[in-house]
């Protein structure tokens, strides 16, 4: 995963701080640890108290550049937390969109089954024109549900749904072939 600019402003923003702490650090230990017996060891104590100001200065500069580097940090994952979120709604939504398609699709399929069953039987001339008629509304709810995929960019479904509906047509023309009922 590449390193963002604000992740490396966090780093950076941190590793400043750190060095100088460690400066501040070693600074005090020298002057808590060296005797003070002689002028050159006062001296050198003064000095490095001296330093400490300077250092606790530049200690509030990197913190202040840390805080406002967290800050900058915190905002940028509020932010892609915020779209994965608004992402995850979307999916929800197009998800519930497509469930809606594919049981309206299952249940077109499992009549359309049903009728072609039907019409292997040999049967009356009554039940031939049933089929007929409910092979023509099959193949009507068919256009309808393409035509809903394909305004909903579902086309992978549209593609399918047309599909089952040309299927649907091809076993209307087999029956008006066969001598069964014209098509309305």
């Amino acid at each position: 995963m590449p390193t963002s600019p604000e992740a490396l402003d966090l780093v950076a923003a941190a590793s400043a701080l750190e060095q100088t702490l460690r400066r501040l650090s070693e600074v005090v230990e020298r002057a808590l640890h060296g005797s003070l017996d002689t002028r050159k060891q006062i001296e050198r104590t003064a000095a490095a108290l001296g330093a400490l100001a300077a250092l606790e200065s530049e200690i509030g500069v990197h913190a202040r550049a840390l805080v406002t580097a967290i800050d900058r940090s915190r905002r940028m994952q509020e932010d892609l937390t915020g779209r994965a979120h608004a992402r995850a709604l979307e999916l929800q939504a197009r998800s519930a969109e497509l469930q809606l398609l594919m049981d309206a699709l299952g249940q077109l399929g499992q009549e359309a089954h049903r009728v072609a069953g039907a019409l292997e039987v040999k049967t009356g001339p009554e039940r031939m024109a049933a089929a007929a008629v409910e092979l023509d509304a099959l193949v009507a709810r068919a256009r309808e549900l393409a035509a809903q995929a394909g305004e909903r960019g579902f086309d992978d479904v549209r593609r399918q749904v047309d599909s089952l509906r040309q299927q649907l047509s091809a076993v209307q023309n087999r029956l008006t072939l066969s001598g069964g009922p014209a098509r309305a």
